[in-house]
């Protein structure tokens, strides 16, 4: 492995020939068919209780329903949805799907320092699904020896923990370590040279530093603070964020008004809960011309990006039936589906 990448060099002409991907793209398109519509989270919604959700959802193929929560429920669907990709995809073809659980690997990485700081196990913590195991960030925090990780991790990781040992700032932690998932996010999409995965690490990075950029600025961050934080991206210049911010929020958006963004301006003013939805809706715009591509592997990256879309509304409704929320306020979450 090259540490210079989170994970080997990925997808060049040579890896992932687009001849190789005509039977699995024709396999997924029949997947497709399985995916909630509108109408279908619609009628979801519809569902008196929340065990009629339940039992909707099986009727649509999920389950089975020996799960307690509907983050198990949510869980299985998910490791179902990877199950799918490996059976289409030989190991280096599944490399093109690292970049959607660095977020995951790097959350690890940040629980598992805390741990290490305050010398003590926190139950529920920690997110499944990611590329390296648990137990891997848990010993080389608790060793403080992260040399079996990747560059990139390594270092963020030794910064990271060098900080909250030495002057107890769990916020400078997760900044730097949040920093470091950015910069690999983007690092690994720009390296398939495939256009779905570059848009997706493209809009993921510019996302999270509008929301730092609002965050920032109410909280009155200084400039150290800000550089810090921000990653470099195409779409946002960082310099120019910076300044805004320090200028208030006022300049923030005067400054997403001559990006690609401008139309985000709105929804970032609503609450950040309706950018995140502004988001998720923007990605399911960019993958959808995806499914006609039949020759690339961007069909199944855009059903994985599908799948996850889908789960974040299905989740909303059970936690909204589950503690009775207004249907008002679970459906100004929801998500637009892909199919």
């Amino acid at each position: 492995m090259d540490k210079e990448f989170l994970y080997d060099p990925l997808l060049d002409d040579e890896l992932l020939p687009d001849e190789l991907f005509t039977s699995q793209v024709a396999q997924i398109r029949t997947k497709e068919n399985s995916l909630l519509s509108d109408q279908d989270i619609n009628s979801l919604m519809q569902c008196p209780t929340y065990e009629d959700c339940i039992q909707f959802l099986l009727d649509r193929g999920w389950g089975p329903t020996d799960h307690d929560t509907p983050e198990e429920l949510l869980t299985l669907e998910r490791d179902k949805t990877w199950a799918l990709m490996r059976s289409l995809c030989n190991d280096q073809q599944m490399k093109a799907f690292d970049i959607f659980r660095l977020s995951t690997d790097f959350h690890n990485l940040k629980v598992a320092i805390k741990e290490s700081y305050a010398q003590k196990d926190v139950p529920n913590v920690y997110k499944s699904g990611g590329n390296y195991p648990i137990e891997l960030f848990r010993k080389t925090a608790a060793d403080n020896d992260f040399a079996p990780l990747p560059l990139t991790m390594m270092r963020a990781a030794e910064e990271a923990r060098d900080v909250l040992f030495h002057t107890g700032d769990s916020q400078l932690c997760d900044v730097i370590i949040d920093r470091a998932a950015l910069q690999s996010i983007y690092q690994a999409g720009k390296a398939t040279g495939n256009d779905l995965l570059k848009g997706y690490a493209e809009l993921k990075v510019a996302a999270a530093n509008i929301n730092i950029a609002i965050r920032a600025c109410k909280a009155n961050k200084d400039i150290d603070f800000l550089q810090r934080a921000f990653c470099e991206c195409e779409s946002i210049s960082v310099q120019k964020l910076i300044a805004a911010t320090r200028n208030g929020l006022d300049s923030i958006y005067e400054y997403l008004e001559t990006t690609s963004y401008a139309d985000a301006i709105d929804a970032i003013k609503e609450s950040p809960a309706a950018f995140d939805r502004w988001c998720d809706n923007r990605m399911m715009k960019l993958i959808r011309p995806q499914k006609y591509n039949a020759f690339t592997i961007s069909p199944l990256a855009a059903y994985v990006l599908a799948k996850e879309n889908e789960m974040k509304s299905v989740r909303m409704i059970l936690s909204g039936k589950l503690n009775h929320l207004d249907e008002a306020q679970i459906r100004e979450r929801l998500r637009e589906s892909y199919v």
